[in-house]
C-alpha cells in the first residue's frame, strides 16, 4: 500500500572548488622545483669555478715596486705590463733636480769607480763631452748621464757593480729588460745573422718600440733598473751574465731595452751625446732622437766605414739615400773626441751629437734607450745629455 505523504528527498547541495592561487594558476609548484634545481646547479658551478679559477693577485707597478725588489720573476713580469701607465703623475721620475756632485767616470776595463751622476748645471760635473772635438770645435761643455742615483744592489758578490742597471727596483730608474734575438720565447733556434737581426731592430725603434714584436723572443726573466748609463768596454758576454742568463745565452745578437719616465731639472733645450758598440738608439717623448754605434739602429747601415761621408767630409750618395729614411740624426753628423774614447774616435768618429730637442720642468717624458751587440766579442755603451747654451767648465782631458 502507497503512503499518501511522499518520501523525504535530500537536496543537491553545490560545493565550489576551492579557490587557486595567482602562484598556482602559472604553474608554480613546477617552476619552484625548477628553480630549487637550478639553485642546486648553480650552487655547484659555483663551487667548481672557484676551485679551478686562483684569485687575482696584486700587480706591481713599475719603479715603486717594494723595497728590496727584483728578486721575483712573476713580480717583475708583472711590473712590466705597468709600463703603460708610466705617463700618470704619480710615478716617479729620473731626474737631475736638486743634486749636486763631482762626476768620476772609470778607466774602460774599471767596474767599480762609478758614483752618482751630477746636476746638469754648470759647475755640478767634472768631466763629460764638449772640449775639442771633430766636427764641434768648443761644444756646450760637460754631459749628463741618465739620472741621478747611484748603482744601488748592484753588486755581484765580488765587489764590483752591475753597469747594466741595479738588482733593486728603484723608483729613480728605467726598467731594463733583456732579449735574445738568437732563439725563440721556447729556446729553439732563430737562425737569425746579423744583417737580419739589425732588420729587427731596424723594424722595432721605426714602428713605434712595441714590446710585442719582441715576444717572440726570448727574455730574461731578470729586470735590471738603470739609472745612469755608462758601460766600460767588457766582453759582450756581460750583458747575459748580468741578467743572470750566461748559461742559456751566446754573447752576440742580444738586446736591452731600458724604459722609464724623466723630468728635466728646467725648462730648455737639450741634447743626448754618446756612443754604442755596436747599437745605441734613444726615443725621448714619442720620437726617436738618437742613434749612433758602429751599425745603425734606424736605418740599415753599417756605421763604421761610413763616417766620412756621414760627416761630410766624402761624398756616397748609397750613404745619403740610407740616411734619409729614418736616421734621426742632424747631416751633417757632429762629434766629440777624447783621449780616453780612441776605439769611439777610430771607427765611428767618436762620440755623435744628437738633435736638439725641447723640454719642460716638471712635466714627465717617456724614454726608451735600446742597446745591441751583434757579432759578439766587445761591447760598450755611453750615453749623456746636454743642455745648449749652457757654459760648463772643462776637464783637463
Amino acid at each position: 500500500m502507497q503512503s499518501d505523504n511522499p518520501p523525504e528527498t535530500t537536496p543537491l547541495v553545490h560545493v565550489a572548488p576551492p579557490k587557486r592561487s595567482i602562484w598556482a594558476r602559472f604553474g608554480g609548484g613546477s617552476l619552484s622545483i625548477s628553480l630549487f634545481l637550478h639553485l642546486i646547479l648553480l650552487a655547484i658551478g659555483v663551487i667548481w669555478v672557484l676551485q679551478i679559477i686562483p684569485a687575482e693577485k696584486e700587480k706591481v707597478v713599475d719603479f715603486m715596486g717594494k723595497s728590496g725588489g727584483g728578486g721575483s720573476p712573476t713580480a717583475e713580469s708583472q711590473a712590466r705590463k705597468q709600463r703603460a701607465q708610466m705617463l700618470q703623475p704619480n710615478l716617479a721620475r729620473v731626474s737631475a733636480l736638486g743634486t749636486t756632485s763631482d762626476l768620476v767616470l772609470p778607466e774602460p776595463d774599471e767596474m767599480t769607480q762609478m758614483t752618482s751622476i751630477g746636476s746638469i748645471a754648470p759647475g755640478g760635473l767634472s768631466g763629460g763631452i764638449g772640449g775639442s772635438g771633430s766636427g764641434g770645435g768648443n761644444g756646450p761643455g760637460d754631459g749628463l748621464g741618465i739620472g741621478t742615483g747611484t748603482f744601488i744592489g748592484m753588486t755581484n758578490g765580488t765587489g764590483n757593480k752591475n753597469p747594466f742597471g741595479a738588482l733593486s727596483l728603484d723608483p729613480r730608474a728605467l726598467a731594463g729588460t733583456f732579449y735574445d734575438l738568437k732563439q725563440t720565447r721556447s729556446g729553439k733556434p732563430t737562425g737569425l745573422n746579423d744583417a737580419q737581426v739589425q732588420e729587427t731592430l731596424n723594424d722595432f725603434v721605426t714602428r713605434g718600440w712595441k714590446e710585442n714584436s719582441l715576444k717572440k723572443f726570448y727574455q730574461a726573466p731578470r729586470t735590471l733598473y738603470q739609472s745612469k748609463l755608462y758601460i766600460p768596454m767588457m766582453n759582450a758576454d756581460a750583458a747575459p751574465a748580468a741578467f743572470e742568463v750566461s748559461n742559456k745565452v751566446e754573447p752576440s745578437r742580444w738586446v736591452v731595452v731600458y724604459r722609464g719616465v724623466v723630468s728635466p731639472p728646467r725648462s730648455g733645450k737639450y741634447r743626448f751625446v754618446g756612443a754604442g758598440d755596436d747599437v745605441l738608439v734613444v726615443r725621448f717623448n714619442g720620437n726617436n732622437v738618437f742613434d749612433h754605434g758602429y751599425f745603425s739602429g734606424t736605418v740599415p747601415m753599417q756605421i763604421s766605414g761610413k763616417i766620412a761621408a756621414m760627416k761630410g767630409e766624402a761624398d756616397d750618395s748609397q750613404v745619403k739615400r740610407l740616411l734619409r729614411r729614418s736616421y734621426p740624426m742632424d747631416q751633417p753628423l757632429k762629434t766629440y773626441t777624447y783621449d780616453s774614447t780612441k776605439d769611439y774616435n777610430a771607427n765611428i768618429g767618436g762620440l755623435a751629437v744628437g738633435p736638439v730637442f725641447e723640454a719642460v720642468a716638471g712635466r714627465d717624458y717617456p724614454i726608451e734607450i735600446l742597446l745591441s751587440e751583434l757579432p759578439g766579442g766587445k761591447f760598450g755603451a755611453s750615453l749623456l745629455i746636454e743642455e745648449v747654451g749652457t757654459t760648463y767648465p772643462k776637464a783637463a782631458t
